[in-house]
C-alpha cells in the first residue's frame, strides 16, 4: 500500500495545480488564477474555433453573432389578462 500525498487530499480542481497558480476570490473561495482565461479558450472551443491565437473580441462577437440566431421566444398573450 502506498503513503498518502498531499495530491491524494487536494480538490480535485486543484489536484495537479501549483500554490502561484492559486488564488482567494474576494469571496475566500480558492480559485485558479488563469480561470478567465480558461474560460475564454473553453468558449472558443465551444464554439468550433479551433485557432492557437486569438483576440477575446473576436469571441464575444462570434458569442452575439451566435446568440442572434436565437429566436425571441413567443409574446404571452394571457399575461395581461391577470
Amino acid at each position: 500500500m502506498r503513503e498518502v500525498t498531499e495530491r491524494d487530499i487536494r480538490m480535485p480542481e486543484f489536484r495537479d495545480a501549483k500554490l502561484e497558480e492559486l488564488e482567494f476570490r474576494d469571496d475566500g473561495k480558492v480559485v485558479r488564477v488563469d480561470r478567465w482565461e480558461t474560460g475564454i479558450r473553453r468558449i472558443r472551443d465551444a464554439l468550433g474555433d479551433m485557432r492557437h491565437e486569438f483576440e477575446i473580441d473576436d469571441i464575444v462577437q462570434a458569442v452575439k453573432a451566435l446568440i442572434a440566431t436565437i429566436p425571441a421566444p413567443p409574446e404571452d398573450e394571457d399575461e395581461g389578462d391577470a
